[in-house]
């Protein structure tokens, strides 16, 4: 006789010295059955993510930062961990109210089971999942964008993944269901800054030292900037002469640095008193 069937016993003789009624008593002990079976859940699960997560006090005491990789992974382990227990504590609470599963499993096959109640949909995004954190292709806080959502990964689960978007929605997106993903976090940003002049412009303007001094000082004050490309393009000539300007940025920094150097580029010009055009893009990831 198991633990549990020992236990149950236990606990019959105990009711079943207050209350006579067989049918109350057994009804009680099925009761406090699955009340407990609950609280092993809970508890377990506590118990996984002290220890899974107990190393993130420990590198905060030692002044060191978790990395996001370290995190996502813990995340999906306790994920993992937690989606498999609570399954097989469902399959003892469903025994305790007379319904067990475990002889339907054996005799039609854990296959059959899973295909006959749609499993294989689940059993795709878990496989998936761990092929997006074993490839490395995000992390949380990665700023992505996926089955045309674009947002900060916020969450990385057996099943699922939630990223925000620059307005606060969380969209869920099933892992067996991600095809393409663009990561913006992984390699430095290109601002990309552009302008117009008239044909009668002075290309030299462009290699004079008040220019070069202008990229110069830009890229001393923004600690974000890593490089300034000194070869401003030339890119058409139609309706006048449209030049650009390609700056190397942190990751996802581009887009402040665009604002930044847009205004700092209409001062020269302005203080040369030059008359040019500097449009101003307003995309998504801007406005994040």
């Amino acid at each position: 006789m198991n633990l549990i069937n020992q236990l149950r016993e236990v606990l019959t003789n105990l009711l079943s010295t207050f209350i006579t009624n067989e049918s109350l008593v057994a009804l009680l002990v099925s009761l406090a059955m699955i009340l407990l079976w609950i609280l092993i859940a809970i508890l377990t699960i506590f118990i996984v993510k002290k220890i899974v997560f107990r190393g993130k006090k420990l590198e905060e005491k030692l002044g060191r930062k978790e990395t996001k990789e370290q995190e996502t992974v813990k995340r999906l382990i306790v994920n993992i961990i937690q989606f498999f227990f609570f399954f097989w504590i469902g399959i003892m609470i469903l025994r305790e109210l007379g319904l067990d599963i475990v002889p339907i499993l054996a005799g039609a096959g854990v296959v059959a089971f899973a295909i006959g109640f749609g499993a294989q949909e689940l059993i795709k995004d878990i496989i998936a999942g761990m092929f997006l954190i074993g490839e490395k292709t995000f992390k949380i806080g990665d700023y992505v964008e996926i089955a045309n959502h674009t947002g900060t990964i916020t969450d990385v689960g057996v099943r699922r993944i939630k990223l925000q978007t620059w307005k606060g929605e969380v969209i869920t997106i099933n892992n067996g269901d991600i095809r393409a993903i663009k990561n913006f976090s992984i390699n430095p940003g290109v601002a990309v800054v552009e302008f117009r002049a008239d044909y009668d412009f002075d290309f030299k303007v462009l290699e004079s030292k008040k220019f070069k001094k202008l990229l110069k000082d830009f890229q001393e004050k923004h600690e974000d900037v890593i490089s300034i490309d000194e070869h401003i393009k030339l890119l058409d000539v139609n309706d006048g002469l449209k030049f650009v300007i390609h700056i190397k940025t942190n990751i996802r920094k581009y887009t402040g640095i665009e604002r930044y150097f847009r205004k700092a580029l209409m001062e020269f010009f302005q203080q040369e008193k030059i008359d040019v055009v500097v449009p101003v893009v307003i995309s998504e990831q801007t406005k994040n």
